[in-house]
């Protein structure tokens, strides 16, 4: 009986080792799905696309300091407009003449470009921070992190629809664990990103 259960033992540890690469991606995933789905119970797995995953393209950092710069633009976006807009009020009310209500007016909208610019700044000045940390990593040489996985998958909204989704994975070198995570329209907007600078780089040789 001993010798039955040693035996036994013996080969769901072998068949646990012989696990492909595959069954052990969506098996992580699945994990990490379920816990972020708001009908677990709904989830139904379509297709899991594998590949080897290096640095920097595949690195999170890399991606989150890409997403962080994208998720800057309309914020961007929103001071170039009130800067315009302060400046439009100071000229019109910057002239030999004007009276007591004039220079408040003035002042009140020359105090709002002084802010939006100090944002402005600010931020202009992290981005290139980031920019110069992307440039950095990317001359470096590609190193293997691990595995990459784009995973199609049914699962019901929170309306109760069923819908068909895709989300991005970084799944360690052992295929032990889930790195990082990323859903469809982060990765959609980093890879937006990668595509422009791609072409502006062409444009420039």
């Amino acid at each position: 009986m001993k010798k039955f259960l040693l035996l036994s033992l013996s080969l769901v540890l072998v068949l646990a080792c012989g696990q492909s690469p595959q069954k052990k991606a969506d098996a992580l995933i699945k994990e990490s799905l379920l816990k972020t789905l708001i009908f677990p119970d709904s989830y139904e797995a379509v297709e899991t696309v594998l590949d080897s995953a290096f640095t920097p393209y595949q690195d999170p950092s890399f991606i989150s300091t890409v997403l962080e710069i994208c998720n800057k633009g309309p914020e961007v976006a929103d001071l170039e407009d009130k800067m315009k807009r302060a400046k439009s009020s100071m000229a019109i009310w910057n002239h030999p003449y004007m009276g007591a209500y004039g220079r408040n007016e003035y002042s009140e909208a020359k105090n709002e470009y002084d802010q939006a610019k100090a944002s402005y700044d600010a931020i202009v000045s992290r981005v290139q921070k980031m920019s110069e940390g992307l440039r950095v990593q990317i001359e470096k040489e590609p190193e293997f992190i691990g595995f990459q996985a784009r995973h199609r998958y049914r699962a019901k909204n929170n309306a109760g629809n069923t819908l068909i989704d895709d989300s991005f994975f970084l799944l360690d070198k052992d295929l032990s664990k889930v790195v990082a995570q990323w859903n469809e329209d982060e990765m959609g907007m980093y890879k937006e990103f990668l595509r422009q600078v791609s072409e502006a780089a062409q444009a420039n040789q």
